[in-house]
């Protein structure tokens, strides 16, 4: 079963749903920034209340309006005067213009949007997560594999979209694997799997050609990721690169389909 809403149909309504898609990506981007911040920490990320992290006051509700609170206290602590880092703020824009770009290029509420959105907030979360520790939290992989069940069933020609993503994802996190032990045994270290993991989940939404354009965008950027780590002298984070070549790939299909001539779901 496949259940769509054109998106252009009424011109209003589009505009009013793409920007009401920017709002929701500030917000939910607020929340995930704030939860991977407690679970690198090892915090409560379902209870408790957010604080300043140099005085410690619990922050009212006026201050945790997306973007327009540390606009309007001038990128402050309400409490003590503490300058508080732009990083929130700019991944809520980032996220904020994802989710408007994915609703605009789909051109329709489906669970193929659905879907790519939950994904995007959940890929945000678990990079970070990744760049502040080296670590992909298991909870972040969890919750992508609860998103492909839930709505795998209502997707577009979904018994081709379930084992093209089921083919993707075996193939994918096998020759991660493969390249994961090999490194490891070259350089005589243990090696983290999860990026293999991570890249294992995230093919079950790709398909195999969605695999090959997210891979060799995820390729790229690793080799990027990997040398500014290192000359920070940090853990090599790879969880970044493997998300933005995904939603790249999942936001950009139609054109990507249309310049490689190639089909996407």
């Amino acid at each position: 079963m496949v259940l769509s809403y054109p998106l252009f149909e009424i011109p209003f309504i589009g505009i009013y749903l793409i920007v009401l898609a920017f709002v929701f990506g500030a917000v939910f981007a607020s929340f995930i920034t704030c939860t991977a911040w407690r679970v690198v920490r090892h915090e409560d990320w379902m209870g408790g209340h957010s604080h300043c992290d140099t005085c410690g006051h619990e922050l009212s509700t006026a201050d945790l309006f997306p973007v327009v609170s540390y606009i309007a206290l001038k990128g402050k602590c309400r409490y003590c005067g503490s300058k508080v880092p732009p990083r929130d703020l700019i991944f809520e824009i980032i996220l904020g213009l994802v989710f408007a770009a994915t609703l605009w290029l789909h051109g329709a509420v489906d669970a193929v949007v659905i879907a790519t959105l939950t994904l995007e907030v959940l890929l945000l979360g678990l990079s970070l997560a990744d760049w502040d520790s080296g670590v992909i939290p298991d909870g972040f992989l969890a919750a992508i594999l609860v998103v492909w069940i839930m709505t795998v069933g209502f997707m577009p020609e979904m018994q081709k979209y379930a084992v093209e993503g089921l083919i993707a994802s075996a193939c994918v996190g096998f020759a991660m694997v493969i390249v994961t032990a090999i490194i490891g045994k070259v350089k005589k270290t243990k090696m983290s799997y999860g990026p293999a993991k991570l890249a294992m989940c995230l093919m079950l939404f790709c398909r195999i050609q969605g695999a090959v354009i997210a891979v060799s965008i995820a390729v790229v950027l690793g080799v990027v990721f990997a040398l500014v780590c290192k000359s920070k002298n940090r853990k090599i984070s790879l969880a970044p690169a493997i998300s933005i070549g995904v939603i790249v790939a999942l936001i950009l299909k139609d054109i990507i389909g249309i310049v490689f001539q190639i089909h996407f779901v």
